[in-house]
């Protein structure tokens, strides 16, 4: 058995930590969504539209100038990835 944990669940795992991370990156995001299957794209400005395979939407906004998400964001994120069945930790 592997001991290596991926960059993927490390990344959730951090994402669902409680408390909430506050130090949770607007790269690290992009890492997190796009391996559960999101693809992203921006107007132009500063909101991202997050689409997963499934169909499901998330809109949010990137963080600036810090690009460390807000407490709101974090849970928008990780309830995105329950709806689309992206649990962590596998």
């Amino acid at each position: 058995m592997d001991n290596h944990v991926s960059k993927k669940v490390k990344l959730q795992n951090k994402l669902r930590a409680v408390p909430i991370p506050r130090d949770f990156s607007w790269n690290d995001l992009l890492t997190v969504m796009r391996s559960a299957g999101f693809k992203e794209e921006c107007d132009g400005g500063s909101h991202y539209c997050f689409e997963h395979t499934s169909g499901f939407r998330l809109t949010i906004s990137k963080t600036h100038p810090s690009g460390i998400l807000k407490v709101y964001q974090v849970r928008a994120a990780i309830e995105a990835l329950d709806q689309v069945g992206e649990s962590g930790g596998d």
